[in-house]
């Protein structure tokens, strides 16, 4: 609470200090062989199958466990890595995938085209996101060993960044042998760390994978350990029980150990877009775009930010779920900056019910919680009255399909922000199925992208990006974060390469004590 009443008094006074912080690369060193490295996640995860990974501690851990075909490179864009090259044919409707030789599961089994194949097939029929991203996906062909061709119903020339995203690579033997629930107890990839044990309610144990095809990790292993606050995680990182915590918008926290010699260090690219996903759809006052007008003025996105994060220190503000001067912002979106007056009067234009209830569900996080405190106090003052509603990190799941009034969610921006549109802003998938406004207009403008080159793709997507932030009012972007690393002096990487998804796991070492 003293936190929150400080954050707030911050917000007050529009504090704010630093700039970004540039990324901090450990001085050249020997590498030690030997020890291992303990990183927090807040609860058990809901799944270590790899077809099935989708939360917060679920992706603090997929990278070390598994791998994709494509990683994203620090500018967001989809690049090969467990595969030679990555090429379209979009007359033919065909992706052809050349795989690097050599690669091993942790099981020993070879990873191979057969491997890839049975891995895109499995993926398409139970994969939780394969709705979003492998809609026109019919099947694979794998022509030698190191070869695949993927075959799509029609062009899809967003598939590299849903691959990128979600489709990790596990072993076709172990599920197989294990089953869907054995796997999922001792998952299986090509990843430098391979599970050893999973003490539900403590933690999830690996150990190195000797034969890692990048070469033989430093460390004999990584823990994943269950700490559920930050004040928890900041006591066990400085009492030594935990060697990085990573933090997302909290200034405090990190300011606090900055101070105390700790290195800090910003994800390549940003992370999370912290976003109002209104329910437009349900017969209550959300369905009067002129509500959903008045409720974005209320916020004061740019003094939250400020006090929060500093001033682009940790994270910024935007207008949709980009940055400005990426290649993906549109400068044309003119967002709803804060004005109290401007929401008042549209709240009395719609006739808003005063009696109304506006309930904001949200996942359980401290940043996430002092952001919907903030919103919610700022939107009582233009007379909305706001319950809200914490969601635990396992259930959260549970509301993508349908919400009451807003969701407050935290969407993913490793594959960028034309991905998350095309991917999330459709018709036939669970995310926003009964909510979102759903128009004809965006969804033919969608298709004709996916099926497009990249001019069109581009023209495309950011009309859509305008209509979905401007127009309709499906979506409204509180704060963008970047992950922020907070390590010791005896860790060394550039673990802020891991928080972009493109982990360099075998190459983390620490000091011998």
């Amino acid at each position: 609470m003293k936190k929150i009443v400080a954050i707030l008094t911050a917000i007050g006074l529009l504090a704010s200090t630093g700039s970004m912080i540039t990324p901090v690369l450990a001085e050249e060193a020997a590498p030690v062989k030997g020890g291992t490295v303990n990183i927090p996640i807040t609860g058990d995860p809901t799944t270590l199958q790899g077809w099935m990974l989708r939360n917060s501690n679920e992706n603090v851990l997929a990278t070390a466990i598994y791998e994709t075909l494509l990683r994203y490179d620090e500018n967001g864009i989809p690049q090969p890595y467990l595969c030679e090259s990555f090429e379209g044919d979009p007359e033919a409707l065909t992706y052809t995938i050349k795989l690097k030789e050599g690669i091993t599961f942790q099981d020993g089994t070879p990873f191979d085209a057969d491997a890839v194949v049975w891995n895109l097939d499995y993926y398409k029929e139970n994969g939780c996101l394969s709705g979003s991203y492998f809609g026109e996906y019919e099947k694979s062909e794998a022509i030698d060993e190191s070869t695949v061709v993927v075959h799509l119903s029609s062009w899809n020339a967003l598939f590299n960044y849903g691959l990128a995203r979600s489709c990790y690579m596990c072993s076709p033997t172990a599920v197989e042998e294990l089953g869907a629930d054995g796997f999922n107890e001792a998952p299986i990839g090509t990843g430098a760390f391979k599970v050893t044990k999973w003490e539900h309610g403590e933690g999830i144990y690996t150990e190195k994978y000797a034969d890692y095809w990048q070469g033989e990790p430093n460390l004999d292993g990584v823990n994943f350990m269950i700490y559920s606050a930050v004040a928890t995680q900041q006591a066990a990182l400085e009492k030594g029980d935990l060697d990085i915590i990573n933090l997302s918008g909290d200034a405090v926290t990190a300011e606090a150990l900055e101070a105390e010699g700790y290195t800090l260090t910003n994800a390549a690219i940003p992370a999370t877009a912290y976003t109002f996903c209104f329910n437009t759809q349900a017969d209550t006052p959300l369905a009067d775009v002129r509500v959903r007008q008045a409720i974005c003025y209320a916020i004061d996105a740019d003094k939250i930010v400020s006090a929060l994060l500093r001033d682009g220190k940790f994270g910024t503000a935007s207008n949709q779920w980009a940055i400005e001067g990426t290649s993906m912002y549109n400068d044309e979106v003119q967002g709803y900056g804060y004005d109290v007056e401007t929401a008042k009067k549209l709240l009395e234009e719609a006739n808003y019910d005063s009696d109304f209830v506006l309930k904001i569900n949200y996942q359980v996080g401290d940043f996430m919680g002092q952001l919907a405190q903030i919103c919610a106090s700022q939107l009582e003052a233009i007379g909305i009255k706001v319950e809200l509603n914490a969601i635990e990190v396992a259930n959260y799941v549970n509301y993508f399909g349908e919400w009451e009034g807003i969701l407050f969610h935290q969407m993913g921006l490793q594959n960028g922000q034309f991905s998350q549109i095309s991917a999330n802003m459709i018709t036939g998938i669970n995310f926003g199925s009964k909510t979102f406004s759903h128009r004809q207009d965006t969804l033919d403008l969608i298709a004709e992208a996916n099926a497009s080159g990249e001019e069109t793709l581009t023209k495309d997507l950011k009309e859509v990006v305008r209509i979905l932030f401007d127009e309709t009012v499906d979506l409204y972007t509180v704060a963008i974060t970047y992950t922020t690393a907070v390590t010791g002096p005896s860790l060394h990487s550039d673990y802020g390469v891991v928080q972009a998804n493109r982990a360099t796991w075998h190459e983390m070492w620490k000091d011998a004590e």
